[in-house]
Order: C-alpha cells, then structure tokens, then sequence
C-alpha cells in the first residue's frame, strides 16, 4: 500500500510504509553528518591511510566538481565511467563530484550540470584530442608512413571522442578561463587545457623527438614509472618537499607514472613550467596567476597520474588537496555573493515599498 505524505512544503511524496523513509540532512547536528560520512568526526585515515579533514565542507559548503565520464565498449555496449581513484579523492578532500555523460544529448544539457554551480573541473585521462582544436599547430613532422606506424601502434588512443572533447572544452573555456574556475588537468587533461589557451601537442612523442624515454607501457599500465625532474621553488616542489630537504634550490628527480604517446610541443602564453622528463619534454605546468588555493585559484596541468601514486610519495595527495581546497573556497566566494545579491534585493524591495 502506498501512501500520500504531505510534507511542509507543498509537493506531495509517496512512500511505502514498510520501506526505510529517507534521511533528512537537516535534522542531524554537525558532529552526526560526520560520523555518517567517516565514522567520526575531524581528521579520518581513509583506506590508503590518508590523513583528510571531513569537518572543512560540513558547514553547508561542498564544492561541486564536474568531471565529463569516458565511453568503454562493454559486451557490446558502451558504458560511461569515471575511475574512483579520482571520485575518492575529490570526496575525500571534501568536495562532490558531479559526473556528466559523454552523450550527444549532454552538449545540449550541459547548462543543466553547471546550474548548481561548478566550483571545480577535473579532466582526466582519455582519447587524443579532436583535430578541429587544431592541437598540432600549422602541420604534422611525420611522413604518410610514419603516421600510419603511429595509428596502429596506438590504435585506442588515437581514435577520437568528438563528444567528450566539446563537453570538456565548454567547461575550459566557459568555466575555467572566462569565470576562474579552479582546474585541474592530468594526462590528456594538461593537453586540453594547453591547447585552449594556445598551446600545441606532439602528435607523437618518440616519431617527432625519437626519444628513448618510456612514457608508456601498455602490458603495466598501474606499475610504470619513469624519473622527472621537478623545478625548485615551484608550487610542486612545495607538494613534494620532503624530497627537496636540504636542496630547497637545486632540481630534484620523482619516479612517476605515465601512460602518454602525446605531449606538449610549445606551452601556451601564461603557463609556466613544474618539470620534464630527462628526454626534456614538459610534465608538468601551472599558471602563476592563478594558483592561490585560499582565494579559491587553482590552475594545474600535469602529464602523469598523482592518483595512481599515493603509496608513492606523500606529495601526490597535496595535488588534489590543494585543488579541492581551491574549490572549497570558491565556493564560500560564490555563496557569500549569493547571500550578498539576495540581501541587497531584499533591502531594494525594501525601500520601494516605503
């Protein structure tokens, strides 16, 4: 039997006398929402033994960040995913991830995802980029032949995903360049975003550089390492500076995890360097004006995977504590000029009554 509720609002709801009636976050104090989330309140060691603080977002602060999923051929069948490793770790440092569908229909919904907000853009790993970003400037170095040796070498990734590209560069370049929404950008993600503001991309790191670095490794995708070296008195010399102790401004190696064919030819204007490979190419950018996590500014491209290398170096979590608390902040800025605009109409409504 199913029975009508009339809450105090107006809207009606429907609910099964038998079934578990959902929890309103409301009637819970602080230190209750905490403990449904992690146990307990304050500081909680997650399942990598990170140490994160569940108390920042919990005062009716939790900053959204939209990350576009990926397609994979499933029996048959294409399915949207987004690696938890990511979802973890946004939810961790206290923000909420908000996954948009890579389908047709979502360019045109798109406003739809960003109405709450967007405090936060994450792009990830994923396919090359869509020739129509023009990523390789005037021409590609390489032969007919060569081109075509690059395409079957890499065949699942130079395939290209039109519809994922259009949805992740409205987000780059509505969100992130137009309103200074925080970003952060790993593997083809730092490729977007170089390539939005005027950079350009290998088509292929070892056809155009003939390098000897091992930037990929398809048969150990998890466990591949290979050295960069980190620039000192940089925002990620400042991440990983237990490595730096006691050569605070000398270069540093880190061993990191890389799966990438591609890579940034010519950084864009504004964008400085973090570190490169030993062969040279770029690793790692950020853009100096506008990196200040507690003002909510936080703009980072880096072409290996942070998230894969937790057990690796204490570092790789500041990567994205530092991007979730620009998002946080962000949206304390947003909320408090909310509250502003709407105290402001009420006073204008006000006085026009008098």
């Amino acid at each position: 039997m199913w029975i009508v509720h009339l809450l105090s609002s107006s809207a009606p709801q429907l609910f099964s006398p038998s079934a578990p009636q959902p929890l309103n976050p409301s009637d819970l104090d602080r230190s209750a929402l905490t403990a449904l989330k992690f146990g307990q309140p304050g500081t909680h060691e997650d399942s990598r033994g990170l140490q994160t603080d569940s108390s920042e977002s919990l005062g009716g602060v939790w900053p959204r960040v939209l990350v576009v999923s990926r397609r994979h051929l499933r029996k048959g069948k294409y399915v949207d995913f987004v690696g938890e490793y990511h979802i973890d770790l946004i939810q961790d440092f206290g923000g909420c991830p908000i996954i948009v569908p890579r389908t047709v229909r979502t360019v045109e919904q798109l406003d739809a995802y960003t109405f709450g907000g967007v405090d936060g853009v994450l792009v990830m790993e994923g396919q090359d980029i869509s020739d129509r970003y023009n990523p390789y400037g005037t021409e590609v170095n390489l032969q007919t032949e060569e081109l075509e040796k690059v395409k079957s070498k890499h065949s699942s990734d130079v395939e290209k995903d039109d519809v994922k590209d259009s949805l992740e560069m409205a987000l780059i370049k509505q969100k992130v360049l137009e309103e200074g929404v925080p970003y952060l950008g790993l593997c083809r993600g730092s490729q977007m975003l170089n390539v939005a503001m005027g950079g350009t991309l290998y088509f292929d790191v070892v056809a155009e550089t003939g390098t000897t670095v091992k930037h990929i490794d398809y048969d150990n995708y998890d466990g591949h390492r290979h050295p960069i070296s980190v620039l000192p008195n940089t925002p990620l010399s400042e991440w990983f500076h237990e490595e730096f102790s006691g050569r605070e401004n000398e270069s540093i190696e880190l061993s990191v995890n890389s799966y990438h064919h591609q890579g940034i030819k010519k950084l864009a204007p504004g964008l400085e360097p973090l570190c490169h490979s030993l062969d040279g190419l770029l690793e790692g950018y950020y853009d100096p004006n506008f990196l200040d996590p507690e003002n909510g500014r936080y703009r980072v491209g880096l072409q290996w995977h942070p998230e894969r290398m937790m057990d690796d170096y204490t570092g790789c979590k500041r990567v994205y504590q530092d991007f979730l608390k620009a998002a946080t902040m962000h949206r304390r800025k947003v909320t408090n000029m909310s509250h502003t605009v709407s105290h402001e109409h009420q006073h204008l409504h006000y006085f026009r009554n008098l």
